[in-house]
């Protein structure tokens, strides 16, 4: 399963990146820090997951789910 990460905090980025990254079944194709980045890394990698926070300043995950669905 490939998936991106994005959260405006560093610490949760990176740490999910690494707790997901060691399982054989997970390959995390990218991580971002707003919605922006959310939308731009779907259309580069076309994950499978996309686990976003919900509150980011800028663009939120909530309005970047919905422009990627």
């Amino acid at each position: 399963m490939r998936l991106i990460v994005v959260d405006d905090d560093r610490l949760v980025v990176d740490s999910l990146k690494i707790i997901l990254g060691a399982q054989p079944q997970i390959e995390v194709v990218g991580t971002g820090a707003d919605g922006d980045d959310a939308v731009a890394l779907c259309a580069e990698h076309a994950p499978d997951v996309a686990l976003l926070d919900i509150q980011m300043p800028g663009r939120d995950g909530l309005s970047a789910a919905r422009e990627i669905l």
